[in-house]
């Protein structure tokens, strides 16, 4: 006569505790990054809710800076022109155009100065955009300095003047003299033809990470109901 009784047997349970751990692991580690990225979701939307700050130099810290508006003179090193990662504007291939910026106190840093398309990527800019110029640039300051590569992530092409990462050495190498990984994503200028297209800058940082949490949790259940399953399956006596 079949009886019911809990034996999974020693194989299945030595495969299904660490599995159902590590799922569980994973989706408490993307509640953790759940919390993480809305927390620096509300801080890049009021940053960028609050009035331009004017920055008469780099702050010591810029990372109390990231996401907010800020105002800054200076002069474009428009002769260091190189085209930033690969993007699509109203159905046209293209890249940001990034310039060197020197800052009244003598700090470099970068300022994204809009979208461009192939065809008139450096060193192929328009005139107005390749020269060096004084100008006033109001944009969001976004610090660049902890950024991470992914292990796919291209190489810079310095001779080609296309980049894909925010590299400290490249960048003393290509200007010639120290650049601080932080960049002003322009939104207006005075005077205003020195900028490429722009839009107002927007948080779109994705959040995806309940929907991930929700996945691991429901392996872990759905690992758990076929563990519990196997174990109560009638056997005969």
């Amino acid at each position: 006569m079949p009886t019911r009784r809990f034996a999974p047997g020693w194989p299945l349970t030595l495969v299904t505790v660490p599995a159902l751990a590590l799922l569980i692991a994973l989706g408490v580690w993307q509640l953790h990054r759940l919390a993480w990225k809305t927390e620096l979701i509300a801080r890049a939307e009021a940053g960028l809710a609050t009035a331009p700050a004017r920055l008469a130099r780099l702050a010591e810290d810029p990372a109390a800076l990231d996401w907010r508006r800020v105002v800054v003179r200076g002069r474009l090193l428009a002769g260091r022109n190189f085209a930033f990662g690969s993007t699509v504007r109203d159905g046209q291939p293209g890249a940001r155009l990034m310039t060197p910026f020197e800052l009244p106190d003598g700090t470099v840093v970068l300022v994204d100065r809009g979208f461009l398309p192939e065809a008139r990527l450096p060193p192929r800019e328009p005139p107005a955009l390749a020269v060096a110029a004084e100008a006033e640039i109001t944009g969001v300051l976004r610090d660049r300095r902890g950024d991470r590569p992914g292990p796919f992530t291209p190489t810079n092409d310095l001779a080609g003047r296309r980049w894909f990462r925010f590299d400290a050495a490249d960048l003393a190498r290509w200007v010639g003299r120290e650049v601080v990984p932080v960049v002003i994503v322009a939104e207006r200028a005075a005077p205003p033809e020195v900028l490429a297209a722009v839009t107002p800058v927007r948080v779109d940082l994705p959040n995806r990470h309940l929907g991930y949490a929700v996945t691991w949790f429901g392996l872990a259940a759905a690992l758990l109901a076929v563990y519990l399953a196997r174990g109560f399956a009638p056997r005969s006596t």
